[in-house]
């Protein structure tokens, strides 16, 4: 095999991974949307049943916010996974690329740095600018779960003028589900990190 067979075929092979990883990002993207479609089902559901929930089970209130809790997780984790495979591209695939068009080409001056850039100029979560005025923008996705527990949370104390003990506990554990959650989303979306 010449050595310019041998760099066309680990072009292609590259081109090939670079495809399967921005795949598996595009399906991560889909898997999301589908579970903000489901955090709107299950409010609504919620809401639907609340009258009975009001005047019966108040402490319903107190357990929903763990279901919305795992679907922020679940959305957390796509976000994860998304930009995992976004940095493979960015570290591994396209400078590669990049290098193998220039050994194609070793008379030109062919600048590839523009290409397959996106995960390195805007994807990554360094390169955003905005700060906290971008966070109900970027993590719209788990903020509408995390939203809605907090409702839940306040719709409880409305209702609930003397919070029996057992109560307390949950609404403990609500309180660290729902930090955890907001300190993990923020890392996530504007740190490297995962």
């Amino acid at each position: 095999m010449s050595k310019e067979e041998h760099i066309q075929l680990e072009y292609t092979t590259l081109m090939e991974q670079y495809k399967a990883a921005r795949d598996e990002i595009n399906g991560l993207l889909e898997a999301s949307r589908q579970m903000v479609g489901l955090t709107f089902t299950v409010i609504s559901l919620f809401l639907g049943v609340s009258a009975f929930v009001e005047t019966k089970m108040p402490i319903a209130y107190l357990i929903l916010p763990f279901f919305l809790y795992g679907l922020t997780w679940v959305q957390l984790r796509h976000i994860l996974l998304m930009r995992r495979a976004s940095e493979y591209i960015a570290t591994t695939v396209a400078p590669r690329v990049r290098d193998l068009l220039k050994a194609l080409s070793p008379n030109s001056s062919l600048d590839t740095s523009h290409i397959l850039d996106w995960e390195e100029r805007w994807q990554s979560p360094g390169m955003r600018k905005g700060g906290l005025w971008l966070l109900p923008v970027l993590g719209a996705g788990y903020g509408l779960p995390l939203f809605a527990a907090v409702l839940s949370l306040g719709a409880y104390f409305l209702l609930v003028p003397i919070v029996p003990f057992l109560d307390w506990v949950l609404i403990v554990a609500n309180l660290v589900g729902l930090v955890y959650s907001v300190i993990l989303g923020f890392l996530i979306e504007f740190r490297r990190f995962g």
